[in-house]
């Protein structure tokens, strides 16, 4: 699903953001991407979702050669990919219903199949019956389950959760977390969670990839430490 070998990103002004990393994640799993600011965790999910090529290295993801991809490209190869934000981002001038419905006329699909997609996700997420609102009538939680809808309208198969709970609070959290852990379950979304919260990974323990100063440092499951050919 997700390979990295021996990637490192180096940037125009000299920064070195990650060094030689080798990852291997499968399909179906649910992984958090833990680090200090400056560790490398946005350069890896910019890598993945094709903003930004491997200095060193190859990136794949769903079979495609991410570093090899045409710029022209990179738009269809996204809608393998879901990425929530900790700050919404939601179009405040559109309602809850047309702000995931947006998400799949872009792609253009059939107006018919974009209603009963949308009625289907809003209810996995238990906004059916807020449709009709705007994104400043809702809660903080509220408007976080709007932007995973969003996120998972066109069935991508991976999910990028970047720092999803750090505007919430712990009840709060603990809500999308439960959300999260459906979809990963239900939908059968690979999920990378990106977050500071080392409380909630503590509690609601998976496999766990550590970054320091970028390089990969830990990778551990509930089994054990997962060896890497650079460790």
């Amino acid at each position: 699903m997700i390979e990295l070998t021996n990637v490192s990103k180096k940037y125009k002004n000299g920064v070195n953001a990650l060094y030689d990393v080798n990852l291997k994640i499968n399909a179906g799993e649910f992984v958090y991407i833990i680090g200090a600011t400056g560790s490398g965790k946005s350069t890896l999910i910019k890598l993945l979702d094709g903003e930004e090529i491997p200095t060193k290295g190859t990136v794949k993801v769903v079979g495609t050669n991410v570093g090899k991809l045409r710029h022209s490209k990179v738009p269809h190869y996204r809608r393998n990919i879901g990425v929530v934000f900790q700050d919404y981002r939601l179009l405040e001038s559109k309602t809850v219903y047309e702000n995931v419905a947006f998400a799949l006329e872009v792609i253009s699909m059939p107006k018919p199949e974009i209603r009963r997609r949308v009625h289907e996700v809003l209810n996995l997420v238990g906004l059916y019956d807020k449709g009709k609102m705007f994104p400043n009538e809702l809660s903080g939680g509220q408007q976080q389950r709007v932007a995973i809808a969003r996120a998972i309208a066109n069935k991508p198969k991976i999910l990028i959760a970047d720092e999803p709970t750090g505007n919430l609070d712990p009840e709060m959290s603990i809500e999308i977390m439960h959300l999260l852990e459906k979809i990963n379950r239900e939908e059968q979304t690979t999920i990378l969670m990106v977050t500071h919260d080392i409380i909630l990974v503590e509690k609601r323990k998976k496999r766990t990839i550590t970054l320091q100063s970028g390089h990969v440092v830990a990778d551990l499951t509930q089994g054990g430490y997962i060896r890497h050919d650079n460790t």
